[in-house]
Order: structure tokens, then sequence, then C-alpha cells
């Protein structure tokens, strides 16, 4: 009876290792990019699309709206205390300094008023036009269709070039 139970156990514990080995699988094959699978847009307008329009007051006082984009223009949605926003921060600031245009062709736009809002202004003030939405359905949320956070895009004028959930996946610049 001994030996009966020993061998149940054997190939219990045989099986059981293949089917972790099986979920390691599985699970790599979804961590990896399968082709042709598109990442969803973390902004709902689409390529080729203007935003909506907007009016708003740059947190240095500089009045923004759509009429005011013009060229390549880098766009950042970011929240404090959001663990992606901040994992993706380091990459928005390099991309910002490197715009063409400077600051005044980057707009870095700050959601919610937690304290850390404050914070996150200041990181961006020195390579962006810093805007704040406070409120869940703002202008600028409206006007993006913002969906997920953070959320980086590209625009040449008024109109969407590209946007990911990453800032190293957009285009250096626009095309003409």
């Amino acid at each position: 009876m001994t030996a009966v139970v020993g061998v149940l156990c054997l190939i219990n514990i045989a099986l059981m290792l293949g089917v972790i080995r099986r979920l390691n699988d599985h699970s790599r094959m979804l961590a990896e990019k399968a082709p042709g699978r598109a990442e969803p847009a973390p902004l709902g307008v689409p390529p080729g699309e203007r935003v909506g329009d907007f009016t708003v007051t740059a947190v240095d006082g500089e009045p923004v709206s759509r009429a005011d984009l013009n060229g390549s223009t880098l766009i950042g949605f970011l929240a404090p205390g959001c663990p992606s926003c901040e994992a993706g921060l380091p990459d928005f600031i390099s991309r910002a300094e490197a715009a063409a245009g400077g600051r005044h062709q980057v707009l870095a736009i700050v959601l919610g008023s937690s304290p850390g809002a404050g914070e996150l202004c200041d990181q961006l003030r020195p390579v962006a036009r810093v805007l704040t939405e406070t409120e869940e359905g703002g202008p600028l949320v409206t006007a993006f269709g913002v969906g997920a956070l953070p959320a980086f895009a590209l625009l040449s004028g008024d109109t969407m070039v590209a946007s990911y959930a990453t800032a190293e996946r957009i285009p250096d610049t626009a095309p003409v």
C-alpha cells in the first residue's frame, strides 16, 4: 500500500511540474509583444485626427489653447503618486530636453491635486510649459481623450501623430 501511495505522489509531482512549466511558457508568451498586436493608445484621439478645443492657463500664467499648437509638439499627461508616471518621467524629461523648439514645443499636463503635484510641476517646468488639471473631466482630459496614465503623444500642429504609454515609443519628429 505504501508503494502505491509513493508512486501516486511521484506521478502527482511530475504532473504538477508539467503544469508549472506550461504556465511559465504562457506567461512568457503573454509578456512578449505578439506581432501585429497593437498596444491600446492611452489617448482617445486617433492618429490623423485633430485634438479637441481647449483654452487653459499654464502654471507660469501663459494662456495655452489648441490654436497655439504648431509644429511638432511633445505632450505628456502625468499624475503624482502614479508609479507608471514616475517610471516614465525620466524618459519624458529627456525627450523634452531634446525637443526642437525647446520648452515651447512641449506640454506637460499634471493631473490631480495631491501634495506631490507641485513637486512634479517643478520638475517639469524647466523643460515644458506645464499645465494642471484638477477636475476629472477637465478641458485637457476631454480634448485629448485621456483614457490611461501616463500618456505621451506627438502632435503636428493640432493633429495627433502618435500616442503611447511610454515616451520612448513616441517618434522624434512629426511628419511635415
